[in-house]
C-alpha cells in the first residue's frame, strides 16, 4: 500500500530548534511539495518554552525575571497567535504541499482535515473532545491586541472538551506549501502560564488531559493514537522517518540564524 504520509516520531528538543525544524519542512515543501507526502512531526520540549506568535509584542507578554529564574526559554514561532506555555504537553507539527489528494482546499480545509484527525485520536483514548466550528470570520490571527494567552479561546476547528480548549493550532503558508502546529496539554498550570506571561491567565477556558482523564495521559497512546487517525484521514500507512540531511542542515541554519536571535525572538525581525 502506498504511504499516506511520513512520520517523525521525535524526543524533546529546546525550543529554538523545534521551531527551526518545523521551518525547515515548511522551506522543503515550499520549493518541492507536490512531489512529496506530506509529514507529520510529534515533539516535546525540553526545556520548557514561553513561545510568542509571530507578531506578538515580546514586551508586555512575558515576565523575563520569572522564565529565568525557572529555567524558561522565550521562542517566538513563525506562526501566528498568542503565547504557549510548552511544559507539559505533546506538540504535532503537519506540513505538506496544498492542492494535492491529501489537502486539496483552503485554510479552512486544511485545518479541518487535521482536526478531524486529532479529534479522533483524542476520542479513542476516551476524550469527549469536540473540534470547533468556524466563524463566520473564519481562522484569524487575533493580532497584537487579542488574549495574551493562546489557550485563552479556542478557534476554529481547535479542539475543546466541554467547552475548554485542550488543543491550538497554528498555521503558516509559503508559496503552496503549509505548516500547521499546536499543543495538546497533558496537564495545565494556569498559575504557572500567568507568572509566565506576566499578566492575569483564564483557567476556566482550558482544558488538560490529566484533568479530563482522572489519570495521568499515557503520551506511548497518545502518539500511537495520533498516527492512527492520521493513516485513517490521509488514507495510506505513515512512512517512519527521519529529517533528511538538507532538512537537518537548513533547520541548524534558521536556528542560528534566527530562532537563537534576540532579533528574531524579541523584535520579530529575521
Amino acid at each position: 500500500m502506498t504511504p499516506g504520509f511520513r512520520i517523525l516520531d521525535e524526543g524533546a528538543f529546546d525550543g529554538a530548534t523545534n521551531m527551526a525544524r518545523d521551518e525547515a519542512l515548511l522551506d522543503g515543501y515550499a520549493e518541492e511539495g507536490e512531489a512529496r507526502l506530506p509529514t507529520v512531526r510529534l515533539y516535546e520540549w525540553s526545556p520548557p518554552a514561553l513561545s510568542l506568535g509571530r507578531r506578538q509584542p515580546a514586551i508586555g507578554s512575558h515576565d523575563p525575571s520569572f522564565l529565568a529564574s525557572e529555567g524558561i526559554d522565550l521562542v517566538r514561532r513563525p506562526t501566528g497567535g498568542r503565547a504557549v506555555l510548552h511544559e507539559h504537553e505533546l506538540t504535532y507539527a503537519v506540513v505538506g504541499a496544498l492542492g494535492t489528494a491529501s489537502f486539496p482546499g483552503g485554510v479552512l480545509d486544511t485545518y479541518r482535515r487535521i482536526s478531524m484527525a486529532l479529534e479522533s485520536a483524542l476520542r479513542t483514548l476516551g476524550v469527549d473532545a469536540i473540534a470547533v466550528s468556524p466563524s463566520r470570520e473564519g481562522v484569524r490571527d487575533p493580532g497584537p491586541f487579542g488574549p495574551p494567552a493562546c489557550f485563552d479561546r479556542a478557534g476554529a476547528y481547535e479542539i475543546a472538551v466541554r467547552g475548554r480548549k485542550l488543543l491550538g493550532s497554528a498555521q503558516l503558508r509559503r508559496r503552496r506549501a503549509f505548516l500547521q502546529h499546536g499543543s495538546i496539554l497533558l496537564r495545565a498550570d494556569p498559575r504557572r502560564l500567568a507568572q509566565a506571561i506576566g499578566l492575569p491567565a483564564a483557567p476556566e477556558r482550558l482544558a488538560d488531559l490529566a484533568t479530563v482523564l482522572g489519570r495521568p495521559p499515557d503520551t506511548g497512546r497518545l502518539r500511537s493514537a495520533i498516527v492512527a487517525a492520521f493513516e485513517a484521514v490521509l488514507e495510506g500507512p505513515a512512512a517512519p522517518g527521519t529529517l533528511a540531511d538538507e532538512e537537518s542542515e537548513r533547520a541548524a541554519a534558521l536556528r542560528a540564524a534566527k530562532y537563537a536571535t534576540e532579533a528574531w525572538t524579541i523584535h520579530g525581525r529575521e
